[in-house]
């Protein structure tokens, strides 16, 4: 039996204080992780983090990309995967939580979730 993988990333962002706002009042969290349990498989696994600098509109980037495919030609890898990503993001006078998991048990042909969190609104994944 292959060992069970987990990985999570966390990432805590922290901005300067403009004005009569609190640094709490822009605090955001965002995890993301795999879980991975096969008896047979072929997996592959990719994770990291930036912090976008260079600029007055600094941010941060956390990525992670999770996949299984067959064990061989036309042999499914069997077992279960999941891959998650959530956060909590706040802002001036608000927050947005967002939750989102994909799982896969038994004979597994292909499994794929890419899952990418900027605070920028844009990225150079796009």
């Amino acid at each position: 039996m292959i060992p069970i993988y987990r990985i999570i990333g966390l990432l805590c962002l922290v901005c300067l204080i403009f004005g009569m706002a609190s640094a709490g009042s822009f605090c955001s969290r965002v995890e993301t992780g795999s879980s991975i349990t096969l008896t047979a498989g072929t997996i592959s696994t990719r994770m990291g983090e930036r912090f976008i600098s260079g600029s007055a509109d600094a941010g941060t980037e956390l990525h992670n990309h999770v996949l299984v495919t067959e064990y061989a030609p036309g042999i499914p890898s069997q077992g279960s995967v999941s891959a998650f990503i959530r956060g909590t993001i706040q802002g001036d006078g608000g927050s947005l939580e967002f939750d989102d998991t994909t799982a896969m048990i038994g004979n597994i042909t292909s499994f794929s979730k890419s899952m990418i969190y900027n605070s920028k609104t844009s990225s150079r994944y796009f």
